[in-house]
């Protein structure tokens, strides 16, 4: 089968199609065949060369954590998809490839008002936004939230949950996401180099401060505006400088790895979907090619639009 990796670290054009044996179900597995994958700041990383591995990695190495697709064949001890389903799903590695194996627990099937291209672009992102909310964060009595880096995917979905959940959600972002982030549903949005300027949250703190941005938590991105009982959560970690100013609030340092909540989490995500009120913005679609991935890593490390890049066979010249 097609499969899209590299045999060395560096810029996008490490790139090789490569071809591989087509997986096989094993137990508790689907295979899928791809109608399209997205594409995480994880993947950059990774081509990178800066992620640390506790075993020495094997090239060649095939990137992608999210797949949509039809499922193609079936492990006996799964039974809750059948041959041709519209799917969805997660997987540690190996999404950019045209057949991949995936673990019944991280699939579901996919909303039928989606296309394959959005659905690509739920399972990672929703995941992780899933588990900050409903995991992280100690829900009782909780009314507001803060969301720092509320264009991101992770960040943009946990606005959207929030809201679905009734949540008074304010948000940050920078000057030219701020229309990108009010369309969300946002009750306050505030660009990021006024947070140190007084503003509403002053008068009225918030439960939960979420720092959904790629970089660490520090002590001005807003942590006056979080209650003396709340809950701050960094999905980046925190600066040197950064110290807890009371033992009345709650402070984590969030791990996805921590939380095992796939099917849970993308069963709810699918109902969000299903009655409109999640919506997955595509920054931009790309043919199901070498020449496609290439052009969505140069794009992975550039400052690109809100929304997933997404490799689609759906993909029309016109987008």
């Amino acid at each position: 089968m097609k499969s899209f990796g590299f045999n060395k670290y560096g810029g996008p054009n490490v790139f090789e199609e490569v071809t591989l044996p087509q997986p096989t179900p094993t137990k508790g597995r689907v295979i899928v065949k791809t109608q399209a994958f997205a594409m995480n700041p994880y993947d950059s990383k990774l081509r990178q060369g800066t992620i640390t591995f506790k075993t020495t990695p094997q090239f060649p190495q095939i990137p992608g954590s999210d797949v949509a697709g039809t499922v193609v064949a079936i492990a006996p001890d799964v039974t809750e998809f059948k041959i041709g389903d519209s799917v969805m799903g997660r997987v540690v590695h190996g999404a950019y490839s045209e057949f991949v194996s995936v673990p019944h627990l991280k699939l579901i099937p996919k909303p039928k008002q989606i296309s394959f291209t959005e659905a690509a672009g739920v399972p990672s992102a929703g995941v992780t936004a899933y588990d900050v909310l409903k995991g992280a964060v100690q829900l009782e009595n909780v009314t507001s939230i803060l969301v720092l880096g509320a264009s991101g995917a992770v960040g943009s979905i946990i606005v959207q949950i929030a809201k679905a959940m009734g949540l008074f959600v304010a948000a940050t972002a920078s000057e030219r996401n701020i229309d990108f982030v009010t369309q969300l549903g946002t009750d306050l949005v505030i660009s990021s180099d006024q947070l140190s300027k007084r503003n509403f949250l002053d008068h009225a703190p918030v439960d939960v401060l979420i720092n959904a941005t790629p970089t660490k938590f520090t002590p001005s991105n807003g942590y006056r505006l979080l209650k003396s009982d709340g809950q701050l959560v960094s999905l980046n970690g925190f600066s040197t400088s950064f110290k807890v100013q009371r033992e009345t609030q709650t402070v984590t340092d969030f791990n996805d790895a921590s939380y095992h909540q796939n099917k849970k989490a993308l069963v709810y995500l699918a109902e969000l979907l299903t009655h409109n009120q999640l919506h997955i913005p595509v920054a931009k679609v790309l043919p199901f090619s070498l020449a496609g991935v290439v052009q969505g890593q140069a794009l992975l490390d550039s400052h690109h639009k809100p929304g997933k890049i997404v490799i689609s066979k759906d993909f029309k010249k016109t987008n």
